[in-house]
């Protein structure tokens, strides 16, 4: 048998190691387009739940997205909450498919609501995820078209979920109009909950991880590894600050609400034992309407 010289060994050698590279890449590149591409999820028939219709409105961010949202006014009131879904949900999606029943029942409560769905979600414009970055910009939006709506700084609040938590809390530390911040599910850092949940939500190794990031930060402009609320969250104080979490949460460790609750001591912090990730609400309803209700009723003076 004819001896396979040296350099045939290390061509060969080369050809594999780059045709391994190739597929990393290759497999990186894709999961970072079709994990970063928001699952779109609408259900208009949830308007009937709502005892009073609401409006449809539109308003366009500071970078040009245009956010859908439904916008229920309470006459004799004069303080609003902007309700903000998370990651792969909508207005009509969230909690299970409960937050047009939840923003019903907050209206109820004596708020007029704006339920808004974020930049590639429901009904709004065409996005990445930025894991918060540039969904801030949705939560400002929304302030701003509160304001031309007649409402004052201090009298606006806004109540977010997971992802949604993120991008409300970079938008509250950033804007003094918003007078409070309900957080529910939300991390302090977006990494390490990447990191434990990466092999179920994508199918693929964690050694794949950093790379998809870096495909993922050149698709959207945006560190997606530096979304970090906890750096931001306390340049809230002293407005007030309700974190919500379960301890159980299978998505978002409790470890993760702990480190926002330790960079906002102000914060009031309630924890529940819900089963799901972002499941408070659906656990007990009334308890859920009730804590928020009066938090807003007590911050939105």
């Amino acid at each position: 048998m004819p001896k396979i010289s040296t350099n045939i060994l290390i061509k060969m050698a080369i050809g594999i190691s780059l045709s391994l590279t190739a597929g990393y890449l290759g497999i990186s590149a894709l999961a970072a387009h079709v994990l970063s591409t928001p699952t779109r999820i609408f259900d208009p028939n949830q308007r009937a739940i709502f005892p009073q219709l609401p409006e449809d409105v539109r308003f366009s961010t500071q970078d040009g997205i245009e956010i859908a949202a439904w916008w229920l006014p309470f006459k004799s009131g004069d303080r609003a909450v902007i309700l903000v879904p998370g990651m792969n949900s909508s207005r009509t999606a969230e909690f299970g498919g409960h937050f047009a029943e939840f923003g019903a029942a907050l209206h109820q409560e004596g708020f007029a609501v704006l339920m808004i769905d974020l930049r590639g979600h429901g009904q709004s414009g065409n996005a990445r995820f930025t894991f918060g970055q540039s969904e801030r910009k949705d939560v400002i939006a929304a302030v701003d078209w509160l304001k031309k709506q007649g409402f004052k700084a201090g009298k606006i609040g806004v109540l977010s979920v997971s992802m949604g938590a993120a991008a409300a809390i970079a938008a509250t530390a950033e804007d003094a109009d918003i007078g409070a911040l309900v957080a529910d599910s939300g991390y302090g850092e977006v990494y390490p909950v990447m990191e434990r949940n990466w092999a179920k939500t994508s199918g693929l190794h964690n050694v794949f991880l950093p790379s998809t990031m870096m495909f993922g930060s050149w698709y959207t402009g945006y560190n997606l590894t530096s979304s970090k609320p906890a750096n931001e969250i306390g340049r809230i104080q002293p407005r007030p600050i309700l974190i919500i979490h379960s301890a159980v949460d299978p998505f978002t460790p409790i470890e993760q609400a702990k480190q926002l609750r330790k960079a906002a001591p102000s914060a009031e912090y309630w924890e529940t034992t819900a089963p799901n990730h972002a499941g408070s609400y659906n656990s007990n309803p009334r308890i859920y309407v009730r804590k928020v209700s009066a938090f807003f009723d007590r911050s939105l003076k």
